[in-house]
C-alpha cells in the first residue's frame, strides 16, 4: 500500500511526505512585500493541511500529467473557450507560477488528441446508458451554422434530454425522405422498440419524415412541439391588422430610443431614478412571443419614457413624443399584452426541460378561456378579430393535441382528467389500452379502479400529498405494484416540446461563433456535444432560461423553418410583405377601428 500511495498522483502530498519521512515544505502564493501580518501568521501555521497551499515538486508523473491535460481540455470545451488560451503568455505565466513542473499541452493536442478522447468517452457513456433504458423519446430539428451549412441535431429524452448526434447534411437537401432515413439510423443505434415518441416543430418536412418513420415503427407516436405551436399562435394574433399596425409603432418607438446613443444615455439615469429597473427590449426574428416581452419592457418603463419625452435635452421626434404622452398609446400597449401574455406564459412554462405533457391539454383550454374573459377589455379588436383569434386557438389546438396528451391529463393524479370532454376522454382511455397492448399487459381493471378510486386507490394516504408530488414519482413510488403504473410512467415521461434541441443550437452557435469561424464543422459539433451534455449532467443549465438558453419566446438571429423571417429592423405586416409602417398618430388606429366597427 505504501508503494502504491507513493506513486499515486491522487494521493495527498502530506501523506506521501509522512511515508517518506520528509517534512512538508510550503511556498507562499503572495508576494512578500504585499503580505500583511495575518497572512504571515496563516502561512506559518503548521496546523494547515497541505491542500491549502501550493507545493513544489521536482517532477510530475505521466499519469497525473495526462489527467491534468484532459481536465484542462474538458474545461475549455465545456466553457466554449478558445483553444488558443494555452498559448497566451499571461495564461502560460499563470500556470508556470502556479505549478512550474506542469507544462501546458499544445493547442494541437487539445483540439485533436484530447478532443477525440473526451468525446469518445462521453459518447460511450451516453450510449451505454441509453441502451440500458426504456421509454426513449427522440427530438430533432434543422439549423444553419455560421458558414450557412445545414445541420440537424438529435436529442433523446430519457426523460432528461441528452444530445446524441449532430449531422452535417453537406449537399443533401432537408427533404422528408432524407430526414426520415437519418432518424431511423439514430433509432437503430439504441433499439427501435425503446422509442415512444418523435418530437419536432410544425415544418412540413419534419412532420412528413415522422410519418415515414411511423410506417417502419408503428408503435412510435409523432408529435408536434407545443412551444412551437404556441409561437405560431402568437403570430396569428400579430397578423390582425390593428395589432400589426400598433406593434410596428411600438417597435419603432423602442428602436428610436434604444439605438440612439444620446437618448439611451439620457434614459439610463431616469430609469434608475424612477426605479423601474427595466431596459427596453426589441423582439426577435420569427420569435413572435418576444413581442410580448418587448411590450412589457415598454410598459415597465412608462414613467421613465414619459419623463424622457418632456426632458429639455431630449432630441426626440414629435411623433414619438406624442405617442409616449398619449393615453391611447399606453392603452393599446395594455391591450396587446393582454392578448399575447396568456400564450407566452404557457410557452415559458412548457419549453423547459421539465416533464409537463400532462399540462398541455389544460394549457390550450386556459388560453381559450382567458381570451374569452379578456376580450371585453381589449378595445382595439372588433368582434370579427376576436372570432379570428378564437378560431386560431381551436385550429392550433386541434393540430397539436393528440390522444397521448389527453391520456397524460387523465393519468395526472392531481386532475384525473376532470376537464376532459367526453370525446377526448374516450380517446384517452383508448390510447391507454393501446399502450398496454404494446407492452403485453392488460390495465383495464386498474384503469377502472383508478378512476373510481377503488382498490389501492381507495386508500386515503395515496391521495394525501398528491398536490405536492410529481405525477411520475406518484406512480413510481405509491402505485408501482399496479400494471397501470407502467403505462402511466411511459406516457407521463414524454416531453411536450423540442426546446431541448433549440438549446443545443444555442450551444452550437456559441461554440462555432463568428470569431471561431475557422473551426471545422465536425470539430465544432464535438465541442458542442461535450459542452451541452456536461452542462445537463451537472445541472449547470437552469430550466428557468439562463442567458445561454434559447426558448422560442426570445430573439434568435438564425434561420427558422417557421416561415419567412421578419426583418431585424422591422416586424412583419398583416399583408405578408416587408413594407415599413411609418410613424403615425395613435388616434389614426382608433379612428380606423371605429370605422371598421360601423361597417
Amino acid at each position: 500500500m505504501s508503494s502504491h500511495l507513493l506513486k499515486c498522483y491522487r494521493c495527498p502530498t502530506v501523506i506521501k511526505n509522512e511515508l517518506q519521512k520528509i517534512p512538508v515544505t510550503r511556498t507562499s502564493v503572495t508576494n512578500s512585500p504585499l503580505q500583511d501580518e495575518s497572512h504571515r501568521e496563516m502561512t506559518q501555521d503548521t496546523s494547515l493541511t497541505d491542500t491549502t497551499s501550493i507545493t513544489t515538486s521536482s517532477e510530475i508523473s505521466s499519469e497525473k500529467k495526462l489527467y491534468l491535460d484532459q481536465l484542462l481540455s474538458k474545461a475549455i470545451f465545456v466553457t466554449c473557450s478558445p483553444v488558443s488560451i494555452v498559448q497566451h503568455p499571461l495564461w502560460v505565466q499563470f500556470f508556470d507560477d502556479l505549478q512550474p513542473v506542469y507544462k501546458l499541452p499544445s493547442r494541437k493536442a487539445i483540439s485533436t488528441t484530447y478532443l477525440e478522447t473526451i468525446y469518445n468517452e462521453m459518447v460511450k457513456e451516453i450510449t451505454d446508458e441509453l441502451k440500458s433504458l426504456n421509454d426513449l423519446h427522440l427530438q430533432c430539428d434543422g439549423w444553419s451554422n455560421q458558414r450557412n451549412e445545414g445541420i440537424i441535431n438529435f436529442v433523446i429524452a430519457k426523460p432528461e434530454p441528452v444530445f446524441v448526434k449532430s449531422l452535417n447534411t453537406l449537399t443533401n437537401r432537408h427533404t422528408s425522405q432524407y430526414i426520415s432515413e437519418e432518424i431511423i439510423k439514430v433509432i437503430n443505434v439504441y433499439g427501435g422498440h425503446k422509442f415512444v415518441t418523435l418530437i419536432g416543430d410544425n415544418a412540413n418536412n419534419i412532420q412528413r419524415a415522422f410519418q415515414i418513420v411511423k410506417n417502419s415503427y408503428a408503435h412510435i407516436i409523432p408529435l408536434r412541439c407545443v412551444a412551437h405551436t404556441l409561437n405560431l399562435l402568437c403570430e396569428d394574433c400579430l397578423k390582425l391588422e390593428p395589432i400589426n399596425a400598433f406593434i410596428s409603432i411600438a417597435t419603432n418607438t423602442i428602436k428610436a430610443i434604444k439605438r440612439n446613443q444620446s437618448m439611451s444615455a439620457l434614459l439610463a439615469p431616469i430609469v434608475k431614478e424612477k426605479g423601474s429597473c427595466e431596459t427596453l427590449k426589441l423582439p426577435g426574428n420569427t420569435r413572435w412571443g418576444s413581442y410580448c416581452t418587448a411590450l412589457k419592457s415598454l410598459k415597465k418603463s412608462k414613467v421613465a419614457l414619459q419623463t424622457l419625452a418632456v426632458h429639455e435635452d431630449a432630441t426626440i421626434s414629435d411623433e414619438i413624443k406624442t405617442n409616449l404622452l398619449d393615453l391611447h398609446f399606453w392603452t393599446m400597449v395594455e391591450n396587446c399584452i393582454k392578448l399575447l401574455e396568456p400564450i407566452t406564459e404557457k410557452m415559458f412554462k412548457l419549453e423547459g426541460n421539465g416533464i409537463l405533457i400532462n399540462e398541455v391539454y389544460m394549457a390550450f383550454k386556459d388560453i381559450k378561456s382567458t381570451f374569452n374573459f379578456a376580450f371585453p377589455d381589449i378595445s382595439i379588436l372588433n368582434e370579427h378579430h376576436k372570432q379570428d383569434i378564437t378560431n386560431a386557438v381551436i385550429r392550433r389546438a386541434n393540430n397539436c393535441l393528440k390522444p397521448i396528451h389527453y391520456a397524460a391529463y387523465l393519468l395526472d393524479p392531481r386532475s384525473q382528467g376532470i376537464e376532459l370532454e367526453e370525446e377526448h376522454e374516450v380517446d384517452a382511455m383508448g390510447f391507454i389500452h393501446d399502450v398496454s397492448q404494446s407492452l403485453n399487459i392488460d390495465v383495464g381493471v386498474d384503469l377502472a379502479n383508478y378512476r373510481a378510486k377503488q382498490g389501492l386507490w381507495s386508500r386515503p394516504f395515496i391521495w394525501k400529498n398528491v398536490a405536492e408530488m410529481d405525477p411520475v414519482v406518484w406512480w413510481r413510488g405509491l402505485c408501482k405494484s399496479k400494471l397501470l403504473s407502467r403505462v402511466a410512467v411511459r406516457i407521463l415521461t414524454v416531453p411536450c416540446t423540442s426546446a431541448a434541441t433549440e438549446r443545443s443550437f444555442s450551444t452550437h452557435a456559441h461554440t462555432h461563433s463568428h470569431k471561431r469561424n475557422r473551426l471545422t464543422t465536425e470539430r465544432a459539433a464535438k465541442i458542442a456535444f461535450i459542452s451541452y451534455n456536461w452542462n445537463l449532467l451537472h445541472k449547470y443549465i437552469d430550466d428557468d432560461h439562463d442567458d445561454d438558453d434559447e426558448p422560442l419566446s426570445t430573439p434568435r438571429q438564425l434561420s427558422s423553418p417557421l416561415g419567412s423571417p421578419i426583418s431585424k429592423d422591422q416586424p412583419s405586416t398583416s399583408r405578408g410583405n416587408m413594407q415599413e409602417i411609418e410613424f403615425c398618430n395613435i388616434h389614426n388606429i382608433f379612428n380606423n377601428h371605429d370605422s371598421s366597427d360601423s361597417d
